[in-house]
């Protein structure tokens, strides 16, 4: 081998060595690059298993919300029922009461009406009375006036 052939290789074996290095970075920048997607691999599946959760919990939540919309709704339809049947129950309830109070209202109107009656009956009597005691004593007053009284005392 010449001294040629021997830079020749030297400078090949240079050449190969620095290749060589720079397959080493290539191959450490692609080990990063491989852990870091390891990483974010990592990362992602614990988001997917987070976002599953939540889907869940979403979808619990939903069904609840239905739930508990039918049940209010329910709720909402028997509250009406009795509320109606307070509103009839509440009706017939003062009808009764209105008829009790007109019934007693025409009791007390009657008696008060027949006490009238009476009182009437008697001022029209005291009335009389009167009448009569007034003709009675003009007509004693004019007897009085027309008798001659000086001649029966005389």
């Amino acid at each position: 081998m010449t001294d040629n052939e021997v830079n020749t290789l030297k400078t090949d074996i240079a050449l190969i060595q620095k290749d060589v290095k720079q397959i080493e970075i290539v191959f450490q920048k692609v080990d990063n690059a491989v852990s870091q997607m390891s990483d974010i691999h990592k990362s992602l599946a614990v988001q997917e298993n987070i976002l599953e959760h939540n889907e869940k919990r979403l979808d619990t939540l939903e069904e609840k919300l239905i739930k508990h919309t039918e049940e209010s709704i329910e709720f909402q339809k028997e509250l009406n029922v009795k509320i109606e049947d307070m509103k009839v129950t509440a009706q017939i309830e003062r009808e009764r009461r209105h008829k009790e109070l007109m019934e007693s209202i025409e009791k007390l109107n009657g008696s008060v009406s027949s006490k009238i009656e009476k009182q009437d009956e008697r001022i029209t009597a005291l009335e009389n009375w009167r009448w009569y005691i007034i003709g009675v004593s003009a007509v004693i007053i004019f007897v009085i006036t027309l008798v001659p009284w000086g001649t029966f005392f005389s």
